[in-house]
């Protein structure tokens, strides 16, 4: 990476927003990449009007895609561009390999590699800082160039009979000319955080087929705008909610000495519930504003529903009703970084053995994200609780089947054990550090921890052994 400044500032980006600085109360990074946003939001009107696929060909809104892309990157995290470009040229050069059966994954270890070097940089030069860097958009680029790997592995090299649905939807026949896949990893209202479009369904807006009809005629692009009205008030209500965290319940009084020593096991939990809670608005605020500038340049469009409105859910990244109502951990994760555990379910858990594959992904997400150990505390707490989880959901929620009253009373259970389990084990991933993390889940007893090995043992090998004892004694009774 390029050096520091001699201010030792890890920052590279523009400085020209600067006095917004003490005006808004934002850091300059924080400032550029929601100016960087909200100017590709901007910029989605007339490239919907003017570069519409009826009237502009595939290789000019390609073009538009990439030009606009390098210029907000280069804007937001100045000579740190050249990270993205060795990134995506590096996946590009490997894909002229498609015929190879080791192609995708080599894709996947030299992009999750280079990702890695610029993650162990950050950390030497910016250790448990917050500044926004070009490792973003790389972690979107390691999305973009491995699900083109694999798309393309599974278009032209595997048989179409060896694949399941998923895979065959996703399937591309021929690589990508080198504009198109550019204009793939900078499309300019995607770039900067995401959400990924699979390249199927980036290659299906850039040419209006998604526009289409099941019967493949041609119709003219639904209009965004009462979507987009729609998640602007809702990211509004975001950013509200989101600064409402440092004054309520802020997440770094989980590390003071004094909360972890001087207070009840009851007090702390109802702390960690309350901070984790209003810590999750920040993720859900970056999500929906980048499904609004998706949706605002015309990606995202995903069909019509029964009564002939246009549906944009396509990229939807976050179901954040159904995530904080949720009775099961499984679905509480599942709705939360949406895309991403798409991709993951694509490309990891779909083409691992399935003894290992829940706990792969979630070890293949801690290794995304980065190094800090908290990631790899959170994730690998997070796979226990979701091996237990099933186990409870498989082996106990049959008992409350009964009668609505019984099922009720299981949801209301479950709902709460969701509801600390999320916070229990994000709880390190915000922190980031080992020993932070270990002190508070010491404070709190390891009580999750140990309450999700008891399920997995009592069912794995305690309730193996007493069913066949069961059994007997049944057929000497009768």
């Amino acid at each position: 990476m390029p050096p520091v400044s001699e201010s030792g500032d890890f920052y590279h980006g523009s400085r020209l927003l600067t006095p917004l600085s003490s005006i808004l109360g934002l850091s300059i990074d924080q400032i550029n990449f929601l100016f960087c946003q909200l100017v590709a939001a901007a910029l989605g009107f007339p490239f919907r009007k003017y570069f519409d696929p009826s009237k502009t060909s595939a290789t000019q809104r390609h073009t538009v895609e990439l030009v606009l892309g390098i210029a907000l990157v280069y804007f937001c995290f100045g000579s740190q561009i050249i990270h993205l470009f060795i990134h995506a040229t590096l996946g590009y050069v490997l894909l002229q390999f498609h015929s190879k059966s080791w192609m995708p994954l080599a894709v996947f270890v030299a992009g999750m590699g280079y990702l890695s070097y610029c993650h162990i940089y950050r950390m030497v030069l910016d250790y448990g800082g917050y500044t926004l860097d070009i490792t973003g958009p790389m972690m979107m680029c390691v999305q973009k160039i491995v699900a083109v790997a694999y798309a393309l592995h599974d278009g032209a090299y595997r048989n179409e009979k060896d694949l399941n649905p998923n895979q065959k939807s996703k399937a591309i026949k021929e690589k990508p000319d080198i504009l198109t896949f550019y204009s793939y990893i900078f499309c300019f209202h995607g770039v900067m955080c995401g959400p990924l479009p699979f390249f199927h369904d980036y290659l299906s807006f850039i040419d209006g087929s998604c526009y289409n009809t099941a019967d493949n005629e041609k119709r003219a692009p639904p209009s965004p705008v009462g979507v987009l009205m729609k998640k602007f008030i809702v990211v509004v209500i975001l950013g509200a909610l989101m600064m409402c965290e440092p004054m309520v319940a802020p997440w770094q009084k989980l590390k003071d000495d004094d909360f972890l020593n001087n207070y009840s096991w009851g007090y702390k939990m109802i702390y960690l519930l309350c901070s984790m809670t209003m810590h999750r608005p920040m993720y859900y605020f970056a999500w929906k504003l980048g499904e609004l500038v998706n949706n605002s340049c015309g990606l995202g469009f995903n069909g019509y529903d029964k009564e002939g409105n246009a549906k944009w859910d396509l990229l939807n990244n976050v179901n954040i009703y159904a995530l904080e109502v949720s009775t099961s951990l499984k679905v509480n994760i599942e709705s939360w970084n949406v895309i991403t555990a798409q991709w993951l379910r694509y490309t990891v858990y779909e083409r691992s053995p399935s003894s290992i594959a829940t706990w792969l992904v979630f070890v293949i997400s801690a290794f995304w994200h980065g190094f800090y150990p908290g990631y790899y505390i959170a994730f690998l707490t997070a796979a226990l609780f979701t091996t237990a989880a099933r186990l409870v959901r498989r082996n106990v929620r049959p008992y409350f089947l009964q009668s609505s009253q019984h099922l009720y009373f299981y949801d209301f259970v479950t709902f709460w054990f969701t509801r600390f389990a999320n916070c229990y084990f994000v709880c390190p991933f915000v922190i980031l550090e080992s020993m932070h993390a270990i002190r508070l889940y010491s404070s709190c007893y390891w009580w999750l921890h140990i309450l999700a090995f008891g399920v997995i043992i009592y069912f794995n090998f305690i309730h193996k052994m007493l069913r066949p004892a069961k059994k007997e004694k049944t057929e000497k009774t009768n």
